[in-house]
């Protein structure tokens, strides 16, 4: 079972049918709207969902190297006049 917001979920299991192959059965609750699934057409689906989390992850990526860089700059030198070097 997977928790979403608002009290609802998604529930993932197998339909064993005895004159068929069997079923990936996708369970959304509370309104128990179900999708039954055959083998391909669940790898499909997963492919999709894959696919789609990995385009997310990288336009994520690739958003956080400028933040980092930002906030890892070394900050202006300020009023040097002051300033004794030593070796």
């Amino acid at each position: 079972m997977i928790a979403l917001d608002n009290r609802k979920a998604v529930i993932v299991s197998v339909s064993e049918q005895t004159n068929s192959e069997d079923r990936v059965v996708i369970t959304l609750t509370p309104d128990n709207c179900v999708l039954a699934l055959t083998a391909q057409q669940a790898r499909v689906l997963s492919t999709q969902i894959i696919q789609a989390v990995q385009r997310v992850e990288v336009k994520t990526s690739l958003a956080q190297p400028r933040q980092a860089m930002r906030r890892n700059q070394i900050p202006p030198m300020r009023n040097m006049d002051n300033v004794l070097l030593v070796k």
